[in-house]
């Protein structure tokens, strides 16, 4: 089958990016394009595509001043598992913008991208993920670690000029905690110190010390303040900033604030409904001062502000709608991009310089349903 693009609003610029650009994003897909303004960014999502699907593929698109035009898509060489995964974090960017890692749940392996100053990818390698259904993954420098839901542990892999590497250390390897259940997200911590794992079906969230050359400790684990710790991210202090998708104090959604303390315990901070509900994926802006939960049973968007010493503020119950079931969040310049799955959308909404959302739009429709993962870099 062939891809038809439908666009809203049809330029001379629009056509030519278009034309020919984007051959299978996937197949019998449907993709419209919208034409509100956006900061210029590149967005990739994966199609998270099964073997028999013809497999997982990274989909990109570029967000420009008033257009988000799809333009490319990338074989990841390995497969997905035909269904959405549930996670945070299937796709990871390293800090210097210049590799992108995704998981491929149904090959149990990683992939590796050099990310092109064009926002071309170039496919470096595709490694094994160390254990079994990786569903996310984290960089630090040349450090890839990758939370393998179906083994319940955390592997380590080298990510060098030529490829991926897996660790052959022993410690390269570690178990979540006993009674683990349902882990979502892994992510390094700012300095580069610590895993952070979460754990929604346990309502835990294990820390792991990380030493020369990969070396993981244990796994020290805390009881999570809320119901369901979900995604999470970090604010401008390294306190850690974790969505509760199933109970907070009034029964709703919640964020809840933790410090990580030198042994690797959690020490609360401070908890706060958002009046939601299902509030699972979670970004901090790059200024570690604000925070938006994606409440995925609700169609909508809060927003937090993050204060001194991890003290949490709702700054607006429904900061934007998005309808559908909003999934993994990215941030650009002035906006919020949201992946709307398995709507197969991608929604936007412009941050105003407040820090408040305006109304989202949805210039991007036709995604496959299993489509994971939303990560946004500037060229």
């Amino acid at each position: 089958m062939s891809l038809r693009l439908t666009i809203r609003r049809s330029t001379a610029r629009s056509a030519g990016l278009i034309g020919g650009a984007l051959v299978a994003l996937v197949a019998g897909a449907t993709v419209t394009v919208g034409a509100e303004s956006y900061q210029p960014a590149v967005l990739y999502t994966e199609s998270n595509a099964a073997a028999a699907q013809g497999g997982n593929a990274i989909l990109a698109f570029r967000a420009q001043s008033d257009d988000v035009i799809p333009f490319a898509s990338f074989a990841t060489g390995g497969a997905g598992t035909g269904t959405a995964l549930g996670s945070q974090g299937a796709l990871a960017l390293a800090a210097s913008g210049q590799r992108l890692v995704a998981v491929n749940a149904g090959t149990d392996t990683v992939s590796a991208f050099a990310v092109e100053s064009d926002g071309n990818l170039r496919l470096l390698d595709t490694a094994p993920s160390g254990g079994t259904d990786p569903i996310s993954v984290t960089v630090w420098g040349q450090l890839v670690e990758v939370l393998n839901a179906g083994s319940s542990t955390v592997s380590g892999l080298w990510l060098g000029a030529g490829g991926l590497h897996p660790l052959t250390m022993a410690a390269a390897t570690a178990s979540l905690s006993v009674g683990a259940s349902s882990p979502e997200q892994v992510s390094f911590t700012p300095d580069g110190s610590r895993l952070v794992v979460t754990e929604k079906g346990s309502s835990t969230i294990d820390t792991f010390s990380v030493g020369a050359g990969g070396s993981l400790g244990s796994a020290v684990t805390t009881p999570a303040t809320g119901a369901a710790p979900y995604g999470f991210g970090f604010d401008r202090s390294g306190d850690l900033v974790v969505s509760d998708a199933a109970g907070g104090p009034d029964g709703t959604s919640a964020v809840t604030t933790y410090r990580i303390e030198k042994g690797g315990m959690l020490d609360w901070i401070s908890d706060v409904a958002d009046g939601q509900d299902a509030a699972c994926w979670l970004i901090v802006n790059p200024s570690g001062n604000r925070a938006y939960t994606a409440n995925a049973a609700s169609g909508t968007i809060s927003s937090y502000d993050v204060g001194a010493f991890g003290h949490l503020t709702l700054r607006a119950s429904v900061a934007a709608t998005t309808g559908g079931h909003p999934v993994d969040l990215a941030i650009s310049g002035s906006t919020l991009y949201d992946l709307v799955s398995p709507q197969g959308e991608i929604a936007t909404a412009p941050i105003l310089p407040g820090g408040d959302l305006g109304t989202a739009t949805h210039p991007v429709t036709g995604l496959p349903a299993s489509a994971t993962g939303l990560v946004a870099a500037t060229p």
